[in-house]
Parts: structure tokens; C-alpha cells; sequence
């Protein structure tokens, strides 16, 4: 029965300590110190530091190492190499050539001046490097070492040690598609040994009296590094002694009076376990210890109690972590001490019913620069000097009587160094899985008070987080969970809280430690169990809000000293009844909450109010802010409000120094003032100014800085100015320049909007310069608003946007450089006609002292399409000006031809208004087709000239929609009279190659439909993609059929795109389908000259009027404007203004005073005495027929309105005086072309009246202005059609 116990309680053990908990598997920790990577080995080419271990960005640095060189060989070679995959060069590296010692910074080469190492000796080499002196040191045996390097080759610009790149050690290396690949002929042939990395620049104290101490950054450890085939050896020469050591253990204590063991007690025994199995120099300096949920001590504790069974109860196993700190004396080696410690400390350690058990794998054994001020009493441990050993001293087994004496005398003694710490504060993040009925938040809160002890530890705020901001987001359920959703399921919750931990007994690590230990044990009551996972524990340094003052709108606020998670109240500066309240948020950076003020009634209504307000220290930013919250609601500023704004930001670049973030503050502002619709020309200097102090102002790190804002960007770049060659400067940017990106040193590409390139000349304009004083600085400026630089120059626009550079503290004015800036800017609007283009930059005293562009020491060296690049001897604020005059001509020319152009339109209108008139009034004249669209024609070009004329009055008035509705007009008569201009062309192809066979209900109401929604349809459109399609500014469109205008505003297409479509290409189809009309009608004119007999031709003066007639009314005098270009430009130009502005004195010639019967209706109805004509005195023609029987209707044959058109054929035999219907006549569209409804049908003889002489087909004044001859026509056409109907 007694050995049956006995195997139940070894099976019992090894259960308990094989358990879940317990089942982690952790990698044996092996140090490498006392070992080197043999890099003369065959097939040992290098190290590799893993991944895992990458560095950040270092502005400083320090790398120590070993090394024991074979042979100098025949090429470079590499100890180690630190590199960027987006970096050309090495960020770092250390090697040989020539028998000389190189650092490698940035890639340029730093050599020492001789040998300074033996061969086949170990040699201690450290490489320290900082971004403020941006030149390496390196010290050889604890000694520096002069470095030179060729000037000529080093970086003007110093940046930090890029962060996430690779590292090797013996050879040098390169990176392709992420992969490491060996240079050649790199390989050093040799031993590297101790290569350590601190983030800190070490003094030379630090690095020759403290070489042996463990890296920050780097360690010598084997977890490190990836050493591939090449495994580290063992090798006794190399040596390295130090006394100050810490040592981390984590071990498990068994008991068996079924009792557990107090944190004290734990203590007590890992104090006793150092004391009396480490040797007798060995002194404990400082033990901490802790518990921990967590151990793997499986092996152990089976052996031990296989060799310990007795009949009594299961063992009790509580688990602990420690850290203590040893003091070695004398100095040992520290590969000797890390294998003494770890021998040591695996052996299990017995006091009576207590048995401490270590974890083998967690002894890790470092040497570290310092312990804590803190030691233990040297009475309570027993530990005297002796001479330098590793023979272990004997290990006598202690009794329980000495072991608690000696345990109460160091136990007070190590609380004592830990008891008067203040309390400590803590931001956890942690993801929980709750599984049962679960109130998520309630349950979460009883949680934490059960697993944290109350007495010691307190949450001060618990927040559930929204899935975005969750640990481990991907382990989540998508389905999103209420803070108070009762569920059955499982929920996985994200959460972070506060805590403060009140006087604790251990310091921050330790306690962050415990807390973690705490959280990770499972959690169940009842149905309710949490599982935790992604635990983040940061302590929090500052616990309170420091006292604060607040200048705001609603008056000066000033804020006490507060304790995190607290809130305060303050009295409303200008009603003290009422109050503003503030939170101070405990966190990782425990900050002021934006505080609650709305019950406080404002002191600054307006930005004129600013002016009582004093710009301080103190409220710069808060300044900055209220000027944001004005400008707001501002779309324009005047003189006043200006002037008050830009003096207020002046203050505050003289009250202080521009950090980032009030320097992105201020350039925010600048871009808000400039972005409203205000007149800054008084202030355009102002702002260039205000601009560049502060760049000149501003805290530069890394060697420069770049603050963007919307149409803004400035840099700032400090320089050495021995080593500086060039620097250039891009920005890349959008169309609208709102959204700039700034690349320094970068080759121009395809989205560069601005580009420039100083030269190496400009190092003798920059101001003297030591190392301890200001580096000299280079400033550029990007303005993506052309705008802001006011009106442009006569006939030219700013067509690019506009960058500058500069140098602050110049030592003299930058010009006449022997070497030429370069500046490549690209065009807003592409100079596809190759206009003239000029390079120039803001001269600040031109215009009495407004500032002006001038292209005084610029030149173009080339420029395309779509860029300029200039070469200018200077600095200043680049900008390169097109030539949108729209002639080239002198000023009486452009007089000239703005007085055509008014006048004409004027005589248009007044004789369009006059035939409009004519052909409403008298019922007669507009019966036929024609006759409706010519009214429908003249209505829209009334239209046209009218809103024309009255255009520059109505835009000088600056109301943005008036001007919108007279551009929409103005484009909408303008498509409207293309419109119907069209359908005459549409109605002449109708009567004259369609004569038969067609038939169109509601012809007018249709052709009506189409030249008045046409337009409105294209209108609308525009207004409903792009609303601001319409505006008012200088014409600079290529082609615009208001180019004839001078006048500084003009309300008009704004879009390119929109103009291009909506007016050029429909005009360009319209005159296109005209054209072809007109060629069909010449061509039907040929044939008729070439059918009529022998001097039946009209004269060539006839022909050439019916001729001139048509091409006015089809508008093609219009196309002249597509031709305005080259030589004959001048004459084009004037020949385009008088042809289309007096287009409508044309058609009242044509159509009216040349059309008889519109004569003779004035005749009629406006003369008086002699010059009066009966109503029906025309009409005294008859034709002589037979009785003609009333046609029969058909629901297919409809009455017409006119039968003008129709014509007959004469018959070659006049002497019968017949006409046969065979064919149509032409009938020339000037005198009112319709559509017919004629059909054919068999020839049906007509007899003429007896009254008339038969005429054979006649000219074209017969033929086609003769009204007696189209009354005949249109007898015949009516007897043929009765005809038919009756046959």
C-alpha cells in the first residue's frame, strides 16, 4: 500500500508540472561569449542578423566588436556591413583596403592613416557616429583614430541610419528583390567575435574602461543571429573580464506540508540559493523575485521526487521569477561567469520540506553597465574576498533554524531597497474571450477586481474598444457586439484600462511582469469564463496634466495642475456665473481633454476683436487657432481684416521659435488667407515674406524639414557648405495644386509640377559658419494659387504655379551666379499653338513696392507643350508667363478692331430686330417654311449680340451669379443660332436632293424642338457636371468666338474641356454638314447651266450674289476664326470681324431689300401716296385650266403649307407652251426654300396663261429671284397635285 502512494504522488507531480500551462515550448538559451565565427573556414562566408531583431532609425549609434585579422589580402574586405533595400549605399560598415582601416557612413569612405592593428592578435574596434557631428569615430583598443575621407564626395545633407535594413558580419553584401547576396571579393579572412549596438553615441571613457558590457541594441547572443553553416566555436584567446552582472531565473519551490509559499518565503530561498552555491566573491547585490503563472521544470521534478517518494500528500508547487544583480571581485572573464552561474543554478537546491528547482532554460547570465544604487546589508551575507576562482566553494546543506535567521535579517533588508517607491501607473491593452451568459462589460469589471489584488492595485478606467482599434483584429468575429448585448455565445471583446498600483514593492519591470502573470491565468465564476490573449502593458511616466493657459475666443482660460482621470471648472472670463469645465485623460500620454465651454458667451466676435489680444509665448498656437476658427466662415476679407491678420502672424514668428508643429500651424494659415476671394495685391509681398521667415524660422530635423498645407508646401534643408555640390528640389502635385508633395534630391518624373536645381556656385553666397554655430540653410516655397500673384502683364497669364528658393542669412544678395539656376515648371494649360512664353521672377519693388514679375537675368532654355525650363543667375520666386493676347498686334490695331467688333454687333442687332419684326408683322411673309426658321435664325443671333454687348457691363459688377447666368445665355444663343443655322442647311438638302418622297408631320414644331432644346439640353448639362464651367476672367482660349473682346473680365467658359466640347467641336460639325449643303448646291447650279439652252444664263454678278446669300446664312464666314493663325493672322482677324458681326445687316439685305415681295408688303402697309401699293394689286395672274375637281382626302395626304419649292421643267418646244412635271427646277434657298409634298406621277400638260411669254429656264435672277416666275412654279405645283389626286 506504502508504494502504491508512493507512485501515485510521482504521478501526481508530474501531471500537475506537464499541464496545459506548462506545455510552452522555450528554446535553450546558450551565450555565445568565449566563442567566434571563424570566417577563414571553408564554406563559413558570413553571419546574418534574423529579422526579428530589426533596428529603428538612429540619429546615433555605437558598434563594438572583436576581431582577430589573418591576412590584410589583395581586395576590400568586410567586418561588417549595415544596409537599406531603398538605399544605393551602405547606411554603415566597417572594413579594410591597403592595409588600412575604413568606416563606411552613408557610403563614403572614412580611412585611417596607417595600420593600426596586428595580425593574429584580437583587437577591441568601436565605430560611434551621431547625426549632429555627421562623422564617424573609430576607436581601436579603447583609442580614437584619425579618419580622413575625400570631401568632394561627402553628403550635404545628414539623415539618420534608415531603420529595417540588413545586416551581415564578414562580408559586405547587397540586397535584390529582398534578398542578401555576398559582394564578391568582400570576405574578410578572419574572427569576429562580441559585435555589440547601442542606440547611444559612448564617450571614450565609456568605450576603453566598459568594453565588456552587453549591447541595448545588438547583443552577442545566439538567438541573434542566423549563422547559417557557419556555427560559432569556442576559442580561449579571446578574453573580456567584468564584475557587475545580472542574472534572470525563473524556478518553481515543492513543499509538503500542503501549504503554499508566501512571495517572502521565495524570497527568502532564492537569496539563500545564490549565497551558498555561487562562490564566495560572488556578492548579491540587489534580488527581486515575483510570481508567475507559468514553469517547465518537468524533468527535475520527476528525478527529484523519484529519488524522494515518501507516503505523504501531494506536493505543493508554487512558481517564481527573479532578477538579481551580481557583483563580481575581482573581474572575471564573462564567458567564465556564465558558465559557472548556469552550472550552479541547475542543480536543485533543498532546505528541509522546501525544494527550489530552476528552470534550466531560463538562466540567463549578462554583464550590464550599472546595478541599482541600492545593496544589501554585507552582514547578512556572509561573503568575504578570496582570491580569483571558479573552484565551486563547498555547499553545505543549512538547517531550518539558520535558514530562517538568515533569512528574516536579508528579507527586511531587500524590501527596504523597494518599500518607498511612489505609486506607479499603468495603460494596459488586452483582447478577452468571454464565454457564457455574459453582461460583456460588467463581467470584464468583475474580472479584473478578482484577479487584481484591491489592496494594492486599482483600475481607474475601463474602455471597451470598436473593432478597428483592437489587438489582433483578425482573431475577431465580424458581427459587431454592444457593450450591454447579453449573449450566449462566445464574445471576444478588446478592451484598455488604467491602473494604479499603490506603493508597490517592486520596481516597474517587475510589477509590469507580475501584472501580465496576473492577467494571463484563467478566469472562471460560474457559467462565465475569459481566456486573454495580445497583452500590452505600457507604463505611464506622467500621471497628471501639468498646469495649462488656454487663450480662446471666449476669453483667457487658465488651468491648474491636475491628477489623471480628474476634471476642473473654471469661471467664464466674461460672465463668472456661468462655467467651463476640463478633463485631464490619464493615458500613456496623459493629456487635457479639449475642454467644455459653451456656456461662456465669446470676447472676439470678429478678427478686428484680435487687436485686443497681445501675442505672448504662451498663446501663439492658441492665437493660431482662433485665426482658424475666423476664417472659417470668411469667403472674403477686406483691407482691415487683412492687415490685422497678417500682423498677428508676424508676432508670433518674432515671439518664438518655430517648432513643426506651430510652423505647420502658421503655413495652414497662410493657405486658409489666400484660398478666399479677397484683393491681396496691397499684401502679395506680405505673404511671400511671412512664408519664407517661417522657413528660416523653423526647427529642422534630420537635416531638413517640409511643411505642406493646401496650395503650399515650404523646405527647409541645412547644408555644410565645404561639402556642399548641388540640391534640388520637386514637387509633384495635381492640376489644382491643392494636394503638393515634396521630394529633395529626387530626379524630376512624370508628376513633377515644379522642379529646381541649384549648383554647386551658390556654397560662396552662403553666410560664415563654424561647427557649433547655426548651419546655413536653404529655403524652397511652392504656391499652387497663381492667383495670389494678382494681375498679370497685358496680353500674358501665369501659367505655371510658382516656386522659390533662398538662402537664409545670405552673406550678400544671390545673383550673377557663374553657374545658372534651373527651373522646370509645368504648364496649367498646354501650349499646343506654341505661343510665346516668358521666364520671370517676383521683383518685390515693382508696381510701388506691390511687386510684379519681371524677366530681368531669366532666360528660356527650352520649352515644350507642357513645360518651360529656365536658367536664371539668381533666386528668388520663379514663374514662367504665356502670351494669350489674342493678336499680335499694336494697340490702334486692337482699338480698331474692338470698335468693329462693337459696332458691328450693334448694326447686327439693330437690323436683326428690324427683319424679325418685318417677317412677325406681315402674315404673308411667313406663311412657308423658310420664312419661319429665317425668323427662328435672326431671333438667336439677336440674342447673341445683345448679351454680348451687355457682357463686360454685367461681369464688371463682381456678382459671381449674374455672371454665371450671362455666360449660360451667352453660350445658349451661341449654340442656338449654330443651331438653326444647321437646320437651314438641313432644309435645303430636304427641297433640293429629297424633293419626292418625303413627307414630315409638324415640320416647324419639330425643327423648333431641335434649335431651341438642342442648345438648352447642352447648357443644362454643363451647369449639372461642372457647375463652375461658367465665370468671369481674362479669355486665354486658344479659339473663342468672343476673342474680339478686351476688356479685363469677361463672363465665359472657364473649362477647357467644356469649351472644347460644347462650342468648338459642335460649331466645327455644324459648319462641316453646312459646308457639304453649300457644295450640293453649287453642284445642282452646274448641272442647271449645264441643261438650260444656249443664253438662258444668268450674269456672273446674279450667280455670285445668290452665292453670297447662301454662305452667310449657312454661317460659314464663321470658320474664318479656325484659321486665325500664321502670317495672314492680321488680315483674317479683321475679315472675322466684320463678316460675323455684321451678319445681321447681311441677312436684312438679303431677305429683305432684295426680296420683292417683303418690298412690296412695305409698300403696302408703311408707304403713303404714290408709293402705296392695293393689297391685291400683285396678284393679276390666272392660269388657264380645265375645271379641276376637288381632290380626295386620304388620311395620308395632308394640306401644305407652301409649294415655293416646287418647279417645273420648260419644255424644249415653246411654241405649245406646255409644261411637263417631269423633273424639279432648282430653286435657290435664298428666296424661301420649304419642303415640298410633290410626288411623281405620269406628266400632266398645263397650259400657260395667255398673258405671259413663254421664257425658256432663265438665269439665276429667273430662275430663282423672280417672283412672278415662283408664282408660276407654285400655280403649277397646286394643278399637278390636283391632278394626281383625281386620277
Amino acid at each position: 500500500m506504502s508504494r502504491l502512494l508512493k507512485c501515485l504522488n510521482v504521478f501526481t507531480v508530474v501531471c500537475l508540472l506537464s499541464g496545459p500551462a506548462l506545455t510552452t515550448e522555450i528554446v535553450p538559451w546558450h551565450s555565445p561569449w568565449g566563442t567566434v565565427a571563424d570566417f577563414t573556414r571553408e564554406g563559413c562566408s558570413h553571419w546574418e542578423l534574423k529579422p526579428e531583431f530589426s533596428l529603428p532609425a538612429l540619429d546615433q549609434t555605437t558598434v563594438c566588436l572583436s576581431l582577430k585579422l589573418q591576412d590584410w589580402g589583395d581586395s576590400p574586405w568586410t567586418a561588417f556591413m549595415y544596409r537599406h533595400p531603398e538605399k544605393q549605399h551602405a547606411e554603415l560598415g566597417l572594413g579594410g583596403r591597403d592595409g588600412h582601416l575604413m568606416v563606411l557612413v552613408f557610403g563614403e569612405q572614412w580611412k585611417t592613416e596607417q595600420n593600426d592593428i596586428n595580425l593574429l592578435d584580437w583587437s577591441s574596434l568601436c565605430v560611434t557616429w551621431s547625426q549632429k557631428t555627421g562623422r564617424p569615430v573609430l576607436y581601436v583598443n579603447g583609442k580614437p583614430k584619425n579618419l580622413k575621407t575625400d570631401a568632394s564626395s561627402t553628403p550635404s545633407l545628414r539623415s539618420p541610419i534608415a531603420p529595417n535594413g540588413t545586416l551581415t558580419l564578414g562580408a559586405g553584401h547587397s540586397i535584390n528583390s529582398g534578398n542578401i547576396q555576398v559582394l564578391p571579393n568582400s570576405k574578410m579572412l578572419g574572427k569576429v567575435s562580441l559585435f555589440r549596438m547601442w542606440w547611444t553615441e559612448r564617450t571614450e571613457e565609456e568605450i576603453s574602461s566598459k568594453n565588456c558590457i552587453e549591447g541595448n541594441l545588438i547583443t552577442w547572443e545566439s538567438q541573434t543571429w542566423d549563422t547559417r553553416p557557419c556555427a560559432p566555436i569556442p576559442d580561449p584567446s579571446l578574453q573580456c573580464e567584468w564584475s557587475l552582472f545580472q542574472v534572470r531565473l525563473v524556478f518553481a519551490i515543492l513543499r509538503h506540508d500542503e501549504t503554499n509559499t508566501d512571495l517572502s518565503t521565495a524570497k527568502e530561498m532564492a537569496l539563500n540559493l545564490f549565497t551558498h552555491v555561487l562562490p564566495s566573491h560572488f556578492s548579491v547585490h540587489t534580488l527581486t523575485v515575483y510570481e508567475v503563472n507559468r514553469f517547465d521544470a518537468h524533468d527535475q521534478v520527476k528525478r527529484l521526487h523519484e529519488d524522494r517518494l515518501t507516503g505523504r500528500a501531494t506536493p505543493i508547487i508554487d512558481r517564481f521569477s527573479s532578477w538579481v544583480f551580481l557583483r563580481v571581485d575581482p573581474a572575471v572573464n564573462v564567458a567564465a561567469v556564465q558558465a559557472l552561474v548556469y552550472t550552479k543554478l541547475c542543480k536543485p537546491y533543498n532546505v528541509g520540506n522546501l525544494s527550489l528547482i530552476s528552470q534550466e532554460e531560463s538562466i540567463r547570465t549578462k554583464p550590464v553597465e550599472s546595478v541599482p544604487a541600492t545593496t544589501a546589508d554585507p552582514s547578512t551575507h556572509p561573503m568575504t574576498s578570496t582570491p580569483s576562482t571558479f573552484a565551486p566553494a563547498s555547499n553545505p546543506t543549512p538547517t531550518p533554524e539558520t535558514l530562517t535567521q538568515r533569512v528574516t535579517t536579508t528579507s527586511s533588508a531587500i524590501v527596504t531597497s523597494s518599500v518607498h517607491i511612489a505609486d506607479l501607473y499603468f495603460e494596459v491593452r488586452i483582447n478577452v474571450t468571454l464565454k457564457g451568459s455574459v453582461d460583456t462589460e460588467e463581467s470584464i469589471s468583475t474580472w479584473l477586481d478578482n484577479r487584481l489584488p484591491r489592496d494594492q492595485m486599482t483600475v481607474l478606467d475601463l474602455e471597451l474598444l470598436p473593432k478597428t482599434k483592437r489587438q489582433h483584429s483578425h482573431l475577431y468575429s465580424k458581427k459587431t457586439t454592444s457593450h450591454k448585448v447579453l449573449t450566449d455565445r462566445v464574445s471576444r471583446e478588446g478592451c484598455v484600462f488604467q491602473l494604479q498600483v499603490i506603493t508597490p514593492s517592486l520596481n516597474a519591470q517587475e510589477m509590469e511582469e507580475q501584472i501580465r502573470q496576473l492577467l494571463m491565468a484563467p478566469y472562471k465564476n460560474g457559467s462565465v469564463s475569459i481566456v486573454t490573449e495580445g497583452i500590452e502593458i505600457s507604463r505611464i511616466l506622467m500621471a497628471k496634466c501639468s498646469a495649462e493657459s488656454h487663450q480662446t475666443r471666449r476669453g483667457l482660460f487658465v488651468w491648474p495642475e491636475t491628477l489623471g482621470g480628474s476634471s476642473v471648472t473654471h469661471d467664464c472670463p466674461k460672465n463668472a456665473s456661468s462655467k467651463a469645465s476640463r478633463q485631464c485623460k490619464l493615458g500613456i500620454s496623459t493629456r487635457w481633454m479639449d475642454p467644455d465651454m459653451e456656456d461662456c458667451p465669446r470676447i472676439v466676435e470678429t478678427i478686428l476683436d484680435l487687436d485686443h489680444i497681445k501675442v505672448t509665448l504662451d498663446n501663439a498656437m492658441d492665437m493660431l487657432e482662433m485665426i482658424k476658427d475666423l476664417l472659417s466662415n470668411q469667403s472674403m476679407l477686406d483691407y482691415q481684416e487683412l492687415n490685422m491678420l497678417l500682423s498677428k502672424l508676424e508676432d508670433i514668428i518674432e515671439c518664438r521659435e518655430v517648432s513643426q508643429i506651430l510652423g505647420q500651424a502658421l503655413i495652414n494659415v497662410i493657405s486658409d488667407i489666400v484660398k478666399t476671394d479677397s484683393n491681396l495685391v496691397p499684401f502679395i509681398n506680405t505673404i511671400l515674406n511671412l512664408t519664407e521667415a517661417v522657413g528660416d524660422e523653423m526647427v529642422v530635423y534630420n537635416g531638413s524639414s517640409t511643411l505642406l498645407a493646401p496650395a503650399i508646401a515650404v523646405s527647409a534643408v541645412d547644408v555644410v557648405p565645404e561639402e556642399f555640390e548641388s540640391l534640388t528640389f520637386g514637387v509633384s502635385s495635381d492640376q489644382t495644386g491643392t494636394n503638393p508633395k515634396v521630394y529633395i534630391n529626387s530626379s524630376p518624373f512624370n508628376e513633377t509640377v515644379a522642379f529646381v536645381s541649384l549648383p554647386s556656385a551658390l556654397q560662396h553666397s552662403f553666410p560664415h559658419w563654424d561647427p557649433h554655430s547655426k548651419p546655413p540653410r536653404v529655403q524652397f516655397q511652392f504656391y499652387g494659387l497663381p492667383v495670389l500673384f494678382g494681375k498679370n502683364p497685358n496680353g500674358w497669364i501665369l501659367n505655371t504655379f510658382v516656386v522659390s528658393a533662398s538662402v537664409t542669412n545670405a552673406s550678400a544678395p544671390v545673383k550673377d551666379l557663374s553657374e545658372k539656376v534651373k527651373v522646370t515648371l509645368r504648364h496649367l494649360k498646354p501650349n499646343t499653338l506654341q505661343r510665346k512664353v516668358s521666364c520671370v521672377y517676383w521683383d518685390f519693388n515693382k508696381n510701388y513696392g506691390h511687386g510684379g514679375w519681371d524677366g530681368r537675368g531669366c532666360q528660356k532654355f527650352n520649352s515644350s507643350s507642357d513645360s518651360t525650363t529656365c536658367l536664371c543667375d539668381h533666386l528668388t520666386h520663379f514663374g514662367v508667363l504665356l502670351d494669350v493676347s489674342r493678336t499680335s498686334l499694336d494697340p490702334f490695331n486692337e482699338q480698331i478692331l474692338t470698335i468693329i467688333t462693337y459696332v458691328g454687333c450693334g448694326v447686327s442687332s439693330l437690323f436683326l430686330g428690324i427683319t424679325v419684326l418685318t417677317y412677325t408683322a406681315f402674315d404673308k411673309l411667313r406663311r412657308d417654311y423658310p420664312s419661319q426658321i429665317l425668323i427662328n435664325l435672326s431671333l438667336a443671333l439677336l440674342g447673341l449680340n445683345l448679351v454680348f454687348l451687355v457682357n463686360s457691363w454685367l461681369s464688371s459688377w463682381g456678382l459671381h451669379a449674374l455672371c454665371v447666368a450671362v455666360a449660360s445665355l451667352l453660350h445658349y444663343f451661341l449654340l442656338a443660332s449654330f443651331t438653326w443655322m444647321g437646320l437651314e442647311a438641313v432644309n435645303m438638302y430636304f427641297a433640293l436632293v429629297k424633293v419626292f418622297n418625303v413627307y414630315v408631320p409638324s415640320y416647324i414644331l419639330k425643327f423648333c424642338v431641335l434649335g431651341w432644346g438642342i442648345p438648352l439640353v447642352i447648357c443644362v448639362l454643363v451647369l449639372s457636371v461642372n457647375r463652375d464651367a461658367y465665370g468671369s476672367q481674362v479669355n486665354t482660349d486658344s479659339f473663342s468666338f468672343t476673342q474680339l473682346d478686351q476688356s479685363d473680365q469677361f463672363c465665359w467658359l472657364q473649362d477647357n474641356v467644356t469649351f472644347y466640347v460644347s462650342v468648338v467641336a459642335y460649331t466645327l460639325i455644324i459648319c462641316l454638314f453646312n459646308i457639304g449643303v453649300f457644295v450640293v448646291v453649287l453642284m445642282q447650279i452646274r448641272q442647271m447651266h449645264a441643261n438650260s439652252p444656249a443664253g438662258s444664263h444668268s450674269g456672273l454678278m446674279q450667280d455670285l450674289k445668290g452665292v453670297t446669300s447662301i454662305t452667310l446664312l449657312l454661317g460659314l464666314t464663321w470658320t474664318v476664326g479656325f484659321f486665325t493663325f500664321g502670317p495672314a493672322r492680321i488680315f483674317l482677324l479683321y475679315l472675322f470681324a466684320v463678316l460675323n458681326t455684321l451678319q445681321g445687316l447681311f441677312i436684312f439685305i438679303f431677305h429683305c431689300l432684295m426680296k420683292e415681295n417683303v418690298r412690296r408688303q412695305w409698300r403696302i402697309h408703311l408707304c403713303f401716296g404714290r408709293f402705296r401699293l392695293d393689297e391685291y394689286s400683285e396678284w393679276s395672274h390666272s392660269v388657264s385650266a380645265a375645271v379641276v375637281a376637288k381632290p380626295k382626302t386620304s388620311p395620308s395626304v395632308h394640306s401644305i403649307k407652301s409649294s415655293s419649292t416646287a418647279s417645273t421643267s420648260a419644255s424644249s418646244d415653246s411654241s405649245q407652251r406646255e409644261s411637263t412635271c417631269t423633273r424639279p427646277n432648282l430653286v435657290l434657298f435664298v428666296n424661301s426654300l420649304n419642303l415640298p409634298r410633290a410626288q411623281r406621277r405620269p406628266s400632266v400638260t398645263l397650259t400657260r396663261p395667255s398673258n405671259e411669254e413663254v421664257t425658256p429656264i432663265s438665269g439665276l435672277r429667273n430662275q430663282f429671284l423672280d417672283p412672278e416666275n415662283w408664282r408660276y412654279n407654285h400655280q403649277m405645283t397646286k394643278f399637278a397635285y390636283n391632278q394626281r389626286n383625281n386620277h
